[in-house]
């Protein structure tokens, strides 16, 4: 494959052109600059989570909770999300232990490829065989099955509302 160099101005008079700056497009833009508005985008949305509890008004905010009175497979995420960031990750299980679980993951691979674009390398994400694919959205919708359960025990547990 060819090297592509940016012609952008700026890159002229830089001895080593395409070390996190080089995006392959004629945007001109850096290639850390999708990484680092993703990060500050949810930067923001953290803080208004961790500033606005939402444990505090008691309202469900998700639509299958408030009209059909079921946990979805993300009820619970926004206080997951909240006792995360305070740092108490047995709240965060409790809430929602699939978000417990994916939100450190998808905070890893939000570094990687942050890291990756200011070395000025390629980022592509793995793409996963299609038998993980189906594990993942059978265990997704066990998940919410159980969730919903009426019992006791763990299975109870699993409920946003434990």
């Amino acid at each position: 494959m060819p090297e592509l160099r940016s012609s952008h101005p700026d890159t002229a008079a830089d001895p080593n052109p395409d070390v996190g700056t080089h995006t392959g497009d004629d945007s001109g833009r850096p290639r850390w600059w999708a990484p680092a508005l993703v990060g500050a985008g949810l930067a923001a949305g953290c803080g208004v989570i961790l500033a606005l509890d939402p444990q505090d008004s008691g309202v469900p905010i998700c639509w299958s909770q408030a009209f059909l009175g079921i946990d979805c497979p993300l009820c619970g995420g926004l206080r997951c999300t909240n006792a995360l960031l305070r740092g108490d990750v047995a709240a965060a299980l409790d809430h929602n232990v699939l978000a417990a679980v994916a939100l450190p993951v998808i905070a890893v691979m939000w570094a990687v490829w942050l890291y990756r674009s200011i070395r000025g390398d390629d980022f592509r994400l793995p793409k996963p065989p299609t038998w993980l694919i189906g594990v993942a959205a059978v265990a997704v919708v066990a998940f919410t099955v159980a969730r919903n359960l009426d019992a006791s025990g763990w299975i109870g547990w699993l409920g946003s509302t434990a």
